[in-house]
């Protein structure tokens, strides 16, 4: 009986080695892939580059976006006669301002719409500087008005010194209608984009959002250019995306 024994005891053994193991622990349930966010760039006047750069204007603010993307958008980012989208003075021969807006709006919601259809969860912040903050903020218009299939709930954006800036920008003093040199001037942009967070950065005296004062014409050349340069304010603001309004600045000295 125990030689009967032993082999059962051996047989139950080997049985145990061979069959299938059964798994104790749980199966964690799978997690969420987290939604992707997108910053599309447009860059100022003077700082175009070539694809797929683009914009020589988000350089340092894009070492700082906590996990967004970069989508620098392509567009001539001229000012022909006077400014080359290469920063060419004089820009002979180059698109001029109102061409240069044109191709930048049509650049922008092409590459808006393409990217919504293939990443439909994904959230996006719209951006300019200078001549891109006019081209950001008529797709935004176009978004928030619903003529785009884009969900207002998906977007926001950010405008650093908007040649549009309600009240002081150089197209709301230049009366809409004037034009001189390739460049004619559309009104004030909107106070408000339905539905869309927008916030609005300007400098005091930077003659393109602020062309309310005699200070505004040297301020062009002083203020204007703090946006874009390393730890400027572009770099220090556009990884906080979703504020409204206009946030102001002192000129510095």
């Amino acid at each position: 009986m125990w030689f009967k024994a032993l082999i059962l005891v051996a047989a139950s053994i080997v049985s145990a080695a061979v069959a299938p193991s059964v798994l104790v622990a749980s199966v964690p349930a799978a997690e969420a892939a987290p939604v992707s966010h997108y910053y599309f760039e447009l860059g100022g006047t003077g700082s175009a580059e070539p694809a797929p750069e683009c914009t020589s204007s988000y350089t340092y603010a894009n070492q700082a976006l906590n996990g967004g993307i970069a989508v620098p958008v392509c567009y001539p980012a001229s000012a022909g006669p006077l400014e080359g989208g290469d920063g060419t003075i004089p820009g002979l021969g180059a698109p001029s301002y109102d061409a240069s807006v044109k191709h930048g709006v049509e650049n922008l919601l092409s590459a808006v719409e393409s990217r919504h259809r293939t990443h439909p969860d994904a959230r996006f912040t719209i951006t300019g500087y200078s001549q891109g903050a006019e081209v950001a903020g008529d797709v935004l218009a176009e978004i928030a008005g619903g003529r785009t299939g884009i969900p207002r709930s998906l977007v926001d954006g950010m405008l650093y010194g908007d040649p549009r800036q309600p009240g002081t920008g150089v197209e709301s003093i230049v009366p809409k209608g004037v034009s001189a040199l390739g460049f004619s001037s559309s009104g004030p942009g909107p106070v408000n984009f339905p539905g869309i967070p927008v916030e609005r950065f300007c400098i005091r005296t930077d003659g393109v959002c602020d062309a309310s004062s005699p200070l505004s014409v040297p301020g062009y050349l002083t203020q204007h250019p703090r946006y874009p340069q390393r730890g400027g304010i572009i770099s220090q603001t556009l990884a906080h995306d979703g504020g409204n309004g206009t946030t102001w600045y002192a000129p510095s000295s």
